[in-house]
């Protein structure tokens, strides 16, 4: 937005808008190289949470630049297609500072620790081979480790103070932002004013409605993380005159969504460790007895889910029938996975240390809210989620022959997952597409540098993390996000030190 006027409510040589992991290390980068830094963050300090804090805390961490840039490339790269999602500078940056993001942390007190497996498309070219390591205190571990060094150097935070508008001058340059603060209980709009740079790492567009329906391949699709992402970023830069690219990728599995909640549950599929019904496999891990069926009460892929790339595989649009076909698809399990612990991720996301919600032990606190359906016969569950009752009891009944038998010729669960499902109450919970994040937003280069139209750095607006990050068709797997953020927060945090101050 246009600004011609030269009253401002505060300075600062560099101004970060959003106080997430990327945001946080882009200002501790700047603070460091000597910047003086304002972060403007949206959310009250007290109810402060980010989709870091509420994250498992893992890192994805190459081992070195090559086996990153070669991972990075598979990923990118659409068979039988010629056009790359990201150019190869862009994708260099982030291997070279995703190479060096362990021991950036580690020199700083970080304490994180090798998490095993490999990436999550270990067939990939440097796949098996790139590790993940994981913060001590998972999500809420490096929002404190954030915290820690925002303090140390003494930058200074601004919360409830929601950026709404980028200001520009006559020459097209970012000068400062419109903000709508709140301060001693009245909100009032604010002009800040960023002499060197403006930072825009304010998450996506998980929470934006509007922006979902145009832009991501499924819809509806819910998201599990911080309900404080919605497409101001986005916004602003389209203001500006931004480039957008990766606006139809994310991070995409399944989620539980309830009306009483504007956020979604990540499901639990497996349970905890459950040993009694395994013979000779004591203390394995196991997926208690559980398939995953689309709205025709069929089996339509393996349940070992790729995590963060499901929604391919749920956009099968039906032309004559005009619907999704697995949307929403249905978590179908018995009573050996309703007493196998919460049915949802209780480490991380909404359920997790935020403590937005409390799911119960037991689940017997939704089975009563009527989140979870259950029926003495398969039948009578089918009849309860509206799908056709034979074609669920087959699938139910080839599914258990499949384990008498060992082994799953339709999609190849492992033999210690092929656990019947026999015991009633059978019972089922709706699943929809969902995930932590979104891609999509600004285009950048590898400096961090928000292109316009033309592809030419916006002048003094950078961009790191969530918003218009550097993933297009694949994510490479858990951590990826928060390398992400590490990665561009430093790029961003030096470059942004080493533009000139204009008064």
């Amino acid at each position: 937005m246009l600004t011609r006027s030269r009253s401002w409510d505060k300075t600062a040589e560099v101004v970060v808008i959003g106080y997430g992991c990327a945001g946080g290390v882009a200002a501790i980068v700047a603070a460091e190289n000597g910047a003086e830094v304002l972060i403007l963050e949206k959310q009250p300090r007290e109810t402060h949470h980010t989709n870091t804090s509420m994250a498992g805390g893992s890192i994805l961490t190459p081992p070195d630049v090559t086996t990153a840039l070669e991972y990075m490339q598979a990923l990118d790269r659409i068979p039988g297609g010629g056009t790359r999602w990201t150019d190869d500078r862009i994708v260099r940056a982030w291997a070279e500072y995703s190479a060096t993001g362990k021991q950036w942390i580690e020199s700083r007190g970080g304490d994180i620790f090798l998490s095993p497996g490999p990436a999550e498309h270990p067939q990939l070219p440097g796949g098996a081979v790139t590790t993940r390591h994981r913060f001590k205190g998972m999500g809420i571990g490096i929002a404190r480790f954030l915290d820690d060094q925002i303090k140390a150097l003494k930058v200074g935070v601004s919360y409830e103070t929601r950026a709404t508008h980028l200001l520009t001058n006559l020459r097209g340059r970012v000068i400062g932002v419109e903000a709508r603060a709140v301060e001693n209980g009245q909100t009032r709009t604010v002009r800040i004013r960023a002499s060197r740079a403006v930072v825009l790492a304010p998450g996506g567009f998980e929470f934006d409605e509007v922006a979902k329906l145009n832009y991501l391949r499924v819809y509806p699709t819910y998201f599990t993380g911080s309900e404080a992402l919605t497409g101001d970023g986005l916004r602003m830069a389209i203001e500006v005159g931004a480039q957008l690219w990766h606006m139809n990728g994310l991070s995409c599995h399944f989620a539980f969504k309830f009306p009483e909640y504007p956020f979604a549950f990540s499901p639990d599929f497996p349970g905890r460790t459950h040993i009694r019904y395994v013979k000779g496999e004591e203390g394995v891990p196991i997926c208690s007895g559980s398939i995953v069926v689309d709205r025709d009460g069929k089996r339509f892929t393996s349940e070992n889910i790729k995590a963060h790339a499901l929604s391919y595989e749920l956009t099968n649009f039906d032309t004559h029938r005009l619907i999704y076909p697995r949307v929403p698809s249905y978590f179908i399990f018995d009573r050996r996975r309703l007493e196998n612990g919460p049915l949802t991720a209780v480490t991380s996301g909404p359920a997790g240390p935020v403590r937005l919600y409390r799911w119960s032990a037991d689940n017997g606190k939704e089975l009563e809210k009527g989140w979870i359906k259950a029926a003495d016969t398969v039948r009578g569950l089918a009849r309860k989620l509206g799908v056709p009752a034979d074609n669920l009891e087959k699938t139910v009944a080839r599914f258990n022959r499949h384990c008498e038998k060992g082994s799953d010729p339709d999609f190849g669960r492992r033999p210690k997952e092929l656990i019947p499902i026999d015991t009633p109450p059978y019972c089922a919970m709706l699943l929809w597409p969902g995930g932590p994040s979104t891609y999509g937003g600004p285009r950048r280069n590898s400096k961090g540098q928000v292109l316009n139209a033309d592809g030419r750095p916006i002048p003094g607006l950078y961009g790191c993390g969530e918003l218009g990050c550097v993933f297009g068709m694949l994510y490479p797997g858990a951590g990826g996000h928060i390398a992400e953020c590490f990665a561009f927060g430093r790029i961003v945090g030096e470059n942004v030190a080493r533009e000139r101050s204009r008064e």
